[in-house]
């Protein structure tokens, strides 16, 4: 009976052991994957900053190709008075 209960104080012993290394393992873990969702949201931030740059980029590129056409319609006015000027002139 003593060595029965003898056994299994030791056998309680190295299971309460491996319990502590598995809670270790588990807390590393644990604090590794806190560390890894902290890197996720650094990125999230990150493309989400980059993608309000983006669109701002986009809204200034869309204002300048507005400008730019309107600069292209004046000037093809400006060429067309000047054609019809030349004409006249010809003309007198």
């Amino acid at each position: 009976m003593a060595k029965t209960s003898s056994t299994n104080l030791m056998q309680i012993e190295s299971d309460i052991v491996e319990v502590e290394r598995s809670s270790q393992e588990i807390l590393s873990a644990s604090k590794e994957i806190a560390v890894a969702l902290g890197q996720a949201k650094k990125g999230i931030e990150q493309i989400s900053t980059a993608a309000q740059e983006a669109e701002k980029a986009a809204d200034e590129a869309a204002s300048a190709a507005v400008q730019q056409s309107k600069g292209a319609e004046e000037l093809a006015s400006a060429i067309e008075e000047i054609s019809s000027l030349a004409d006249e002139l010809q003309s007198a």
